[in-house]
This record gives structure tokens, sequence and C-alpha cells, in this order.
């Protein structure tokens, strides 16, 4: 049964105060200096009659699934929607205030986090009283804007993107465009909703302190400054963890060679514009769909985590190494991990002497939400590209070809690999998403199983949702 579609959109300002720490980045100082732009919580409700859903996108790094859990307490308080219809996600603009826990690259500021929570509520009732009867489609294309960073070296490791910056690997990610358009009764956009994926970590040079929403900012400020007042832009990354610009794009870069800083986030965020706002144009729209949306928390394993006796055993060692290698003032690629590393096993023997103990698993909540056809599922964590081709091919095979995969939702346990990745290289050459991230993040790395479970759960859901849809 179709019913008829209306929608309403809210933005707010999420912007810090010039002076926060900013988060995600291994700066020398990590206080903002200055804004380069404004950051945002976007909202587009959608209200078929019988069922709403709610789309957020934050331009922050990520958000915990405690804050979500709250903020969709807020949301109900204030709207009377159900916290289960809430989907929230973020940019992983690198950036931006510290929105979540982390270590290292800058600490969790728990006031932002309440106002935050405030902001997301009060920009969700701003959609509800601004609803109107609206139409939806989804246009699809493709970005030749990212490339794979996990590349194999000569070694045998696997390293933190690529050798030349100047010729992108060839190993498969997901550049897949797809583009969710909303439209009035008058037929002119209300919301225009980008899926890509793409690790936004381009700001660098004099702009590196400066508070930014990164290329996806200026991809949705460049729309919302051409379609007008009216129309409110979003980003929601795709399976983008394995990924990194484009270097290429701008001729001559490297991160040497920058002048103001910027050059790769306009160049890269005008190009994903453009190439949104002509599928947008071209897109066929629907009044009359039907929502539906449903989610299923995942018991994800972690990773075991040295015991005591195993890093004390290990710590003298490593110690050595790195007062060598610094005497020998050897290039800082060669010990800048291992310190690190060995700040890390301080961290966990002060957590262990405090009685703290890790746990071995983690829920993890998959969702997934129906508008018509088409399909919005969203992922927690960093995932990886390997992980959102296979979700879509096997959609495909249900018959659902109109599959948006949006990761950095409801909450960030950190990078979620593929399968093949735990057993790309030996244990110690894994490369930083496996090896170094979980030491920022402070918690264990989710463990081999993972990417099995999200996938077959979002099939699941998938499959149900089209059930009830045909009944």
């Amino acid at each position: 049964m179709e019913g008829k579609l209306r929608a309403g959109t809210a933005k707010v300002d999420i912007t810090p105060a010039v002076g926060t720490e900013l988060c995600g980045h291994f700066r020398s100082d990590l206080k903002s200096n200055g804004i380069h732009s404004n950051l945002y919580a976007r909202v587009l409700l959608l209200d078929d009659s019988r069922s709403k859903a709610v789309l957020v996108a934050c331009d922050l790094l990520g958000v915990s699934s405690t804050l979500v859990a709250s903020t969709r307490e807020r949301i109900t308080e204030l709207t009377g929607i159900d916290g289960r219809n809430v989907m929230i996600s973020c940019t992983h603009t690198h950036s931006g205030p510290g929105s979540m826990s982390l270590r290292v690259v800058g600490k969790p500021d728990e006031a932002y986090q309440d106002q935050l929570e405030k902001k997301i509520a009060g920009a969700v009732y701003l959609a509800s009283n601004n609803m109107k009867e609206s139409s939806i489609g989804l246009g699809v294309g493709t970005g030749e804007l990212a490339a794979n960073r996990r590349v194999e070296w000569p070694d045998g490791s696997v390293r933190f993107d690529w050798l030349d910056p100047n010729v992108p690997p060839e190993k498969p990610i997901d550049k897949e465009l797809k583009v969710l358009t909303v439209k009035d009764v008058n037929m002119k956009p209300t919301a225009v909703l980008i899926n890509f994926a793409c690790h936004p970590v381009t700001m660098g040079g004099k702009a590196f302190n400066l508070i930014s929403s990164d290329f996806p900012g200026v991809a949705t400020t460049l729309i919302e400054k051409v379609k007008g007042e009216e129309t409110t832009a979003f980003f929601f990354n795709g399976a983008y963890a394995d990924t990194h610009p484009r270097k290429d794009l701008v001729p001559g870069y490297n991160y040497s060679s920058q002048i103001k800083g910027d050059e790769l986030t306009k160049t890269l965020g005008t190009l994903l514009e453009a190439a949104a706002l002509k599928l947008s144009e071209t897109t066929l729209t629907n009044p009359n769909v039907t929502i539906e949306m449903s989610s299923e928390f995942v018991r994800a394993p972690l990773e075991k985590l040295p015991t005591e006796e195993e890093i004390r055993d290990r710590m003298p060692k490593d110690r050595q190494i790195y007062e060598e290698l610094t005497k020998a003032k050897a290039p800082s690629r060669d010990w800048w991990w291992l310190k690190q590393g060995l700040d890390w096993y301080e961290y966990l023997l002060d957590a262990y002497e405090k009685g703290k103990h890790f746990a071995t698993f983690e829920d993890l909540e998959v969702q997934a939400i129906r508008i018509g056809d088409i399909y919005m599922v969203g992922l927690p964590g960093e995932v990886f590209s390997q992980i959102g081709l296979r979700i879509k091919s096997r959609a495909r095979e249900l018959g659902a070809g109109k599959v948006l995969v949006s990761a950095l939702t409801n909450g960030n346990p950190g990078y979620i690999p593929a399968e093949e990745d735990y057993a790309i290289a030996p244990i110690g050459k894994r490369g930083y998403e496996m090896e170094g991230s979980y030491m920022l993040y402070g918690r264990p790395l989710v463990g081999p199983g993972t990417a099995t479970l999200m996938i077959d759960t979002t099939l699941r859901l998938i499959r149900s949702l089209q059930r009830n849809e045909q009944a």
C-alpha cells in the first residue's frame, strides 16, 4: 500500500568556539585557531502518514552509541517520534571537536557533546514543524574521486597511503555516487542527499588547525547556494575507511606543496557537488511511497589485548629499539609508531592497575530504512570498502538495486575491516587501520567475523522489509 509522502528539513549550526581542541589528526598543537567552514547537523524527516523516518547528518568525526541513545530519547520527548526510527550519521571530518572518545589525537569534549544532543533534537523538532507534501527519487552515477589507501609494500607489509601521489592504486573501492532528492509540490528540491565513500582528510598546511567540514562541507554548501535557501544538502559517507581522496585531482599536488592547505578540499568538494547536482537535476521523484525501518544488534567479537605479563615482557625490547632509532636520528616513520605502541602499553598497564576489564564482545547496531524501493542502510564504525560492495551486490540478487550504505552511523566502535584484511599480512604488518587505530580509540579492534555478521544482518533486514512491502 502506497502512502502520500511529506517531508521536512532543518539545519543547525554545531560549530565549536575557536580554541577548542580538534579531534582526528596528529597535531603538534590540538587547539583550533580559526574557522575554515562551519559545522552543521542536518535533518531530513520523512512521513508517509503511518511511519516516520529521521535521517541526521553531522559534520563530525563520529559520535558514540551512548550519545545516539540519549539523543534519540531527547527526540522522542520533543516530538513523540520513536527513537528507533532515527538514524544519526557523521561525515567523519578530521577537523572538528571531540565529539567522541579518543586518545592522543584529541580529548572528548563532554560539554560539547551535551549541547550536541540538544541541538540535534532541536533540529528534528524544527523539521517536524516544517513538513510539506513531497516526492522522492534516487539518482545513480560514479565518482572517480577516491582511491584505496591500503597498499602492499615491497617488504610484504600493508601501509597507509600509496607510494606515488600521482598514481592511485587500482585496488577496488566503492565508486558509486547515489543522490537522494526530495522535491515539494512545485518540483523544487528541498533535500539533496549525497551518498559517496571517501575519507575526509584533505585539510593541511596553513589550514591544518582550522575548524572545517572538509570536502563534504564544500559540496553541501555549494548545492545550497546554487539551489537556494529552501534546499538542504546532506552528505552520508559510504564504506570509506580504506579510502583516501585522490591527490592527483590537483595537478602537482602533494602534502609539502600546499600553500593554503585546502586546495584538495575545494577541488574535491566542487567536483562532488557538480556530479551530485547533475544527478539530482535529472532524477524522477515519486510522491507515493511507504516508509518502514528495522534494526538489529550484532554481537561483534573483539580482538584480544595483551596481558599485563605480555606487556611487561615486551616493553623493554621495544623501548631499547626506540632509543636506538632516535639516537641514530632515524626517520620518524621508523620509530613513530613504536613510540605510540609504548604509550599504549602504559595506558593498558594503568587501566589494569585500576581494575579495568576490557570487553571481549560489543553489540553494534545495524539499521535499515525502506523508502519505497530505496533502502538506506546504517552501519556503525569506519567500514571497509568491500563490506559496502558486498552488501550492494547481494542486495541486487534479492531485487533491491537501490541501496545506500552509510558508515559511521549510530555509533563509532572504530574500524570494521573486511574479512580478508585480517589475513592480508602477518600480525605486525597489517597496516594502520588494523594495528594502530585501536590505540587511538583506546579499545580493542573488532575481530574476524564482524564483517560477515554485519553483512548477513543487513541482508536479513532488507529481506524482511521487502516482505512487509509486498504483504
